[in-house]
């Protein structure tokens, strides 16, 4: 007969499984490739788009004897393939990221990698497909004679094969940045979640208002409702918390709810994590899913 509790077991278990969510798993060799394309992708579109502005920039820094022909761009196809392929894979590989990742992590990853897989097919579509004026800062004629000095037009479209890249690259840059930020308040609002679930007080509470936000997720009206409760020392106190709801199961005015607050601080309201009864009910089989009431 064994020693140890299996419902105590089976909680532990999905304790650990939550924490190893919590620190994110792995993607996997088949998710990185598809990632790799998916950057990839988006290095085609920026490739046919160096393409269609070659004609409309040479003509900014060039005399018109040397304009490029203005025909249709034969990289024209590499834009919309590359852009319709990307945002396609885009969705099919972004729920995985975003599983496997969190919420801002995964996310950005994509985004970071469309900037990238951008700013570098600009890059090589500009070397390979723009025409090079006779001389960088002069307007020169196909006879080789020199006319007047380039302006900040003509430089600014010249450059722009390498500063436009360089702004996609530095966007990239911010957007993983931005994420892992964001990730890491979310980790740390989240450790202060479950340190309050198992050491703060805990108090029954009931839903006062319910406003919809107009936003849904994933077919989940986004809703804003108020709590109120009363503190160990008998103050009534409201917080406010949103939320994404199946449309079976609404929120409502009068419904209860479970509120859990530091006695040493009850009118911190970042800190107060809210459970609607019904969706909250057992908070050890709560944490075992890795499921927290609304912060």
């Amino acid at each position: 007969m064994s020693t140890v509790d299996p419902g105590e077991a089976r909680r532990a278990q999905k304790r650990r499984a939550a924490e190893r969510n919590r620190r994110g798993a792995p993607l996997g060799v088949f998710v990185w490739a598809l990632l790799l394309v998916h950057g990839g992708l988006w290095g085609l579109a920026g490739y046919g788009a160096a393409d269609a502005a070659a004609f409309p920039l040479a003509s900014g820094y060039l005399t018109e004897d040397l304009y490029p022909v203005n025909d249709t761009p034969g990289y024209l196809w590499a834009l919309f393939t590359g852009l319709t392929a990307a945002l396609f894979l885009g969705v099919t590989v972004g729920a995985r990221c975003t599983a496997r990742l969190g919420p801002y992590r995964g996310p950005a990853l994509l985004r970071a990698l469309a900037y990238t897989g951008t700013g570098l097919g600009l890059l090589l579509g500009a070397r390979d497909l723009w025409t090079r004026p006779p001389r960088t800062g002069t307007f020169v004629d196909a006879a080789g004679r020199a006319g007047a000095e380039w302006g900040i037009g003509p430089w600014v479209a010249w450059t722009s094969q390498w500063w436009v890249p360089g702004v996609f690259l530095l966007m990239a840059v911010r957007v993983v940045a931005a994420a892992v930020v964001r990730d890491r308040g979310r980790r740390l609002r989240d450790a202060r979640t479950r340190d309050l679930l198992r050491t703060g007080r805990r108090v029954s509470g009931e839903v006062t208002s319910v406003s919809g936000t107009g936003r849904e997720i994933d077919g989940r009206p986004r809703l804003e409702f108020d709590v109120r409760f009363t503190d160990h020392l008998g103050v009534r106190r409201w917080v406010t918390r949103r939320g994404c709801f199946d449309k079976s199961a609404l929120p409502r005015v009068g419904d209860p709810a479970v509120v859990w607050f530091d006695p040493a601080d009850p009118g911190d309201q970042k800190a107060i994590p809210v459970a609607l009864t019904g969706l909250h009910d057992d908070v050890e089989e709560m944490l075992g899913r890795d499921e927290l009431p609304f912060v």
